[in-house]
């Protein structure tokens, strides 16, 4: 079962043809830093397919998805409250990671690097929680061309990790209208896969920081691994 995360062609995995087209990805990039930098907070629903490719397995998960991103002294804050197939939540605050799970009484507490080394499913979105210049930095960035996706225009751009790791590629499609990432697909090396879809995107509503503390009742098991 997936924790955090971009399905809509299950079943293929080969990488969409890139497009070679320097100067139209180069306007891309630029507004999508636009975008980022003008973006305060977000809500969003978002639906999430883990695909297993080894043993035919797949995985949706359905929720909601609030985020802030880091400002001056405060850290980026992500939290998502999963509703199906059952109740859990993901809160990111900096490098703090909590996963609570009321089905089993139970709440991680750890660092967002030992969350991803442990394998928990936390899939950080990229291009919504980062600038460009991040982007840049750790992939190789190739311009696929445009898609519709339920009905808006986007753009797709296939990255490809540079320092390696567990991702073979990740391909994204951005809002042709508020250029803000609403799919992604982040392809594993055996080819296990996981597709992030955000819908009705909320830009720059008002969110407290209390509303990324992750609250439980007393008695709940509380499994600190920071």
């Amino acid at each position: 079962m997936a924790v955090v995360a971009f399905v809509v062609s299950c079943g293929i995995n080969r990488p969409a043809k890139a497009n070679g087209n320097p100067q139209l990805l180069t306007g891309i990039l630029q507004k999508m830093e636009k975008a980022h930098m003008d973006l305060k907070s977000l809500k969003a629903a978002i639906t999430q397919h883990k695909v297993n490719v080894q043993i035919n397995i797949k995985d949706t998960d359905l929720g909601t998805l609030i985020y802030k991103p880091s400002a001056g002294s405060d850290k980026g804050k992500v939290r998502i409250d999963y509703t199906k197939p059952d109740n859990r939540t993901v809160a990111v605050v900096g490098n703090s990671f909590v996963f609570y799970q009321p089905r089993i009484n139970q709440v991680v507490k750890t660092t967002l690097q030992q969350a991803s080394k442990n394998k928990t499913g936390y899939t950080s979105i990229i291009g919504l929680d980062g600038s460009v210049k991040n982007l840049t930095r750790n992939y190789n960035i190739e311009y696929v061309g445009e898609e519709n996706i339920n009905g808006e225009a986007t753009t797709q751009l296939q990255l490809t990790p540079k320092n390696g790791g567990s991702l073979q590629s990740v391909a994204i499609w951005v809002s042709n209208r508020s250029w803000l990432p609403v799919q992604q697909k982040f392809v594993e090396k055996n080819g296990d896969y996981t597709i992030v879809k955000l819908t009705n995107l909320e830009p720059n509503v008002k969110l407290s920081d209390e509303a990324f503390v992750v609250k439980y009742p007393s008695g709940t098991v509380v499994v600190d691994k920071i």
